[in-house]
């Protein structure tokens, strides 16, 4: 079997996996599954727990009705989407769940599965909304809490051993993810923007091990493969939660490279390499709190502002799209101030809104093409 082929047989396995809310690698585990929210919630204390954690979405769910009973039609989509998918027995097979204080859509999403579902188990994790000195230690403090709330309602121990040893486990999966997400920055890129939202997606889904089998398979099959032509602008892409493959196909389909991208379900929300040590709770603490911040994450624009910058650099990028789910305040906020700081130093901008589940697939070809005539023609001048 060829570069291409290979590529395209594996790249079509984790395109059925991410479509499903259903996972047979979860549902076969023979370990109690826990979904949760936020990339704040880090997987190793789960896997530490001797739980199965997924990261919830709602792909595949047509039909939010019953979330939107409960939720109201300002709440964004994403969430009632996920909501939908519990109320009406698509994820059966949980433990539980966990939910954050990321905003007041998912706060009121928690509220409704609390009264609502049939979960056994209902997590909550505080996170600070600033990187102010002292905010690490309350962080690690509600870890700690949360890691207590798991013992006891699982009937398990967490030790700092289980804790070294489920950070090797998804530093295993940081290092892949940064070795396939050269292979689309690269000059000659052999992997699309869609395939690593495919692949991001799933380490999220899959353990970690079957993870880093198949994600090896296809970096072995990429970087023989064929480069990607037909390219009309390496664009950059950032913005609220984005799940979905076939939002990023929609702009490929015409001529859109998505060089790199900054969101939580892309390459960011995977957090740094953790170091294992003594106090494995603080180190998991630290990588995660001090990821590229999220825009719940308050006066911290700048710090994302320049992280956008150095990936633009990085990529050699013509073009930033944001996107962002309708009623996100939280991200709808960071694309004002995007839109303010880019008349200080002026980038090519597209900014999308959009709705879960749904792809407007003629309106945002037509709007991307646009951009890219427009990026054609400044580089032109």
């Amino acid at each position: 079997m060829n570069g291409n082929s290979e590529k395209a047989e594996i790249l079509n396995e984790l395109s059925a996996l991410v479509q499903n809310v259903r996972p047979a690698a979860a549902l076969n585990s023979g370990k109690p599954v826990l979904g949760y929210f936020c990339c704040y919630v880090p997987p190793e204390l789960l896997l530490a727990a001797g739980l199965y954690p997924l990261r919830l979405t709602g792909l595949g769910v047509e039909d939010s009705s019953s979330g939107d009973a409960y939720l109201s039609h300002l709440t964004c989509s994403f969430c009632r989407h996920v909501t939908a998918a519990v109320l009406d027995g698509q994820y059966d097979f949980l433990a539980g769940q966990i939910s954050l204080n990321t905003c007041d859509h998912v706060r009121r999403a928690h509220d409704v599965l609390v009264q609502k579902s049939s979960l056994s188990y209902h997590g909550f994790l505080t996170v600070p909304r600033s990187l102010r000195p002292g905010q690490f230690y309350w962080y690690v403090e509600e870890l700690e809490r949360l890691k207590q709330s798991l013992e006891n309602h699982f009937s398990v121990h967490v030790t700092n051993d289980a804790l070294n040893e489920a950070i090797q486990q998804m530093n295993q999966v940081r290092d892949r993810i940064q070795k396939l997400d050269a292979l689309r920055r690269n000059k000659d890129p052999r992997l699309k923007g869609s395939d690593m939202l495919t692949v991001t997606v799933a380490a999220r889904i899959l353990p970690a091990e079957k993870f880093t089998a198949l994600a090896d398979r296809l970096f072995e099959a990429a970087k023989d493969s064929e480069p990607i032509t037909d390219i009309r602008g390496r664009l950059v892409l950032t913005g609220g939660p984005l799940d979905d493959p076939r939002f990023i196909r929609a702009l490929e389909s015409q001529g859109a490279h998505i060089a790199g991208d900054l969101f939580c379900f892309g390459t960011r929300g995977l957090g740094q390499m953790i170091e294992p040590g003594a106090n494995p709770l603080e180190a998991i603490a630290r990588s995660y709190l001090e990821q590229i911040p999220c825009a719940r994450m308050m006066g911290e624009f700048p710090g994302r502002y320049q992280a956008l910058m150095e990936l633009y650099q990085d990529c050699h990028a013509a073009g930033i799209v944001f996107q962002r789910l309708k009623f996100c305040q939280v991200w709808s906020g960071d694309a004002h101030n995007l839109k303010h700081r880019l008349q200080e130093d002026p980038k090519p901008l597209l900014v999308l809104d959009r709705e879960y589940g749904t792809v407007s697939t003629g309106q945002l070809k037509t709007r991307i093409q646009a951009f890219l005539e427009k990026i054609a023609g400044r580089e032109q001048v």
